[in-house]
């Protein structure tokens, strides 16, 4: 188990995030998983209802909990996650730590007698968020981008899995699921308001040392991007759907990327796609009136782009025309210092605003560990690395940058 603090006064409370993480095998895991985790959120053996865990959680203050499931790139990660008072803001100065912790490990490592009728309400909820996914057009349209570039590789798995393989699922597979979850790489990151707490990491191993599967397995040493596909090459898929306007959704791939580029990528997409001054937003929208939203997004695990505009069906050409004319504008360098600057700055503020979130530092702390295999990177650091980030350098990595699918999603589409 390895555990990681991040202190800071600001806040009032502490946050804990319990994370089992793992490289995937098989996609199949993803729907046991979904319906685990939902399961898990709302029962333990001492706590059979919902209604005993928010009677419990409302006794300590009103602590809160919930069960999280998310991929970094081709990690499949569930987190425990408990938020509750430090104990110098309560005016009895009641000490809420062990009870929290008791609590949590009573969530993970006692968990109730699921029964069919349990497990088919649970697979149900899990099926009706499956059978909505097309409902959020864009979306949708973003979740094909990905999986079109990620065909065969766990990122390219829709996170709640699929729907012939929920549908399918009995009590014997989702104790199967469980007993893998809980030998996965095991990472506890502390974050919030830590004064008092001095050594709460060896509060933490003492309730949950012992049951700690793989003791020597750490979340640094996984692989975050398989990369499985050797032939990429370059496609347009259209999907007929019975909606008013169209999604028209570019994946990019980024060739040879190297942990070195992950600063000037994120410049690069700020000035590509991320705010009000960025290339596609003032040329596809403002300028051409092609698009209502039009944004890119960066995937750090993944070393893709996914370009994202909502459209109408007749602007479907000139939309693609206009966009792939940003991207050439970034190779050739034409980008103008208003732009640089506005990104650059856009990313400094993004970056302080994570200060004011306990999930958002501790989320980033295990992001770069994952990604850097280093939990001592500040956001103070990342800071300093973008404000080094210059205009030649984002010109090389654009030109690293390739379209590689086009995605058009929309009821009026002509074939």
């Amino acid at each position: 188990m390895n555990i990681y603090k991040i202190n800071n006064n600001k806040f009032k409370s502490i946050y804990i995030s319990y994370n089992f993480t793992q490289e995937v095998s098989d996609t199949k895991i993803f729907s046991s998983y979904a319906v685990l985790a939902s399961l898990m959120a709302k029962s333990s053996k001492k706590y059979t209802t919902q209604k005993d865990i928010e009677k419990y959680l409302n006794s300590l203050y009103g602590a809160n909990f919930d069960v999280n499931i998310e991929k970094f790139g081709d990690l499949y990660n569930l987190e425990f996650r408990v938020e509750f008072v430090n104990k110098k803001f309560i005016p009895s100065k009641e000490e809420l730590l062990e009870k929290v912790l008791l609590f949590l490990r009573e969530m993970i490592y006692n968990p109730a007698d699921w029964t069919q009728d349990i497990l088919d309400r649970e697979r149900d909820f899990i099926l009706q968020r499956i059978n909505e996914r097309k409902d959020e057009k864009l979306k949708y349209g973003i979740q094909r981008a990905e999986e079109l570039l990620c065909k065969g590789e766990p990122f390219g798995t829709y996170l709640y899995g699929e729907k012939d393989v929920v549908e399918k699922l009995e009590v014997y597979d989702i104790n199967g699921a469980y007993n893998r979850l809980i030998n996965n790489s095991l990472t506890v990151i502390i974050s919030g308001n830590l004064d008092g707490y001095d050594n709460i990491e060896n509060d933490v191993e003492k309730i949950f040392k012992q049951y700690d599967r793989n003791p020597n397995s750490k979340i640094e040493n996984l692989k975050y991007n398989i990369k499985k596909q050797e032939n990429y090459k370059y496609e347009e898929v259209k999907e007929i759907q019975d909606t008013t306007q169209s999604v028209l959704s570019l994946g990019l791939r980024i060739k040879e990327c190297t942990p070195k580029d992950f600063y000037v990528l994120n410049v690069y997409n700020a000035i590509l796609g991320t705010t009000p001054s960025s290339k596609l937003f003032q040329n596809v929208r403002e300028k051409e009136s092609l698009a209502y939203t039009v944004r890119s997004r960066y995937y750090r695990f993944k070393d893709i782009i996914v370009i994202y505009a909502g459209i109408n069906k007749e602007n479907y050409s000139k939309a693609l025309e206009v966009i792939k004319m940003q991207l050439e504008d970034m190779r050739k360098g034409n980008i103008t210092d208003i732009e640089f600057k506005s990104a650059r700055d856009s990313l400094l503020a993004d970056l302080l605003e994570w200060k004011d979130s306990k999930v958002a530092m501790a989320k980033m702390k295990l992001s770069n560990l994952i990604a850097f295999k280093d939990a001592d990177i500040s956001i103070d650091q990342m800071r300093e690395e973008i404000k080094n980030v210059k205009i030649e350098d984002v010109t090389e990595v654009a030109n690293k940058i390739e379209i590689e699918k086009v995605f058009l999603l929309g009821g009026e589409i002509d074939e």
